[in-house]
């Protein structure tokens, strides 16, 4: 019987550590309830719907200038580095909602081969927002790992920002 009790609390330590891959940090992401110091497998950081997770749109957390150029700081929290054919993440935005058409903003940041899937890598990436303003739009970052040994492989983060004169 106790095997089996350890045997349940090592697939549940296991599948904690699972749930957590993709976090934004700034501009913050919608709801960002993440303990502190973030650990591979918090559940905030955890959202594989596209596109944003079945996260509840806001009010805009940020507001930008036109053709402003910002730095969109987030953190690979968990690698699932595919070598057959390796993922990417990048950074998006939408006038439209979140199942709007996306501008893909960033260049295509290439997955990579990590060693431990536990590794959180963190990226400050620049991005030129577009010279169309907006009250609500979205800016999404996402991980799409290609991964086909994985039941859930791609993973979205996003926040609500303005563009306004």
């Amino acid at each position: 019987m106790i095997k089996y009790i350890v045997a349940i609390i090592i697939i549940l330590q296991l599948n904690s550590f699972a749930l957590a891959h993709l976090c934004l940090f700034d501009p913050p992401q919608r709801e960002p309830n993440w303990g502190v110091p973030i650990q591979p497998g918090d559940n905030a950081c955890y959202r594989v719907s596209s596109n944003c997770g079945n996260t509840t749109t806001g009010a805009p957390v940020k507001s930008y200038s036109p053709e402003s150029t910002i730095q969109v700081f987030f953190q690979q929290n968990y690698n699932h580095w595919y070598k057959p054919n390796p993922g990417y993440l990048d950074v998006s935005l939408s006038y439209d909602g979140d199942n709007g058409d996306y501008i893909v903003l960033s260049p295509t940041i290439d997955d990579f081969n990590a060693w431990d899937m536990v590794t959180q890598t963190n990226y400050s990436v620049s991005v030129t927002l577009p010279t169309q303003t907006c009250k609500s739009c979205v800016l999404r970052v996402r991980y799409i790992s290609n991964n086909a040994g994985e039941p859930e492989p791609d993973f979205y983060q996003c926040s609500d920002i303005a563009i306004q004169e």
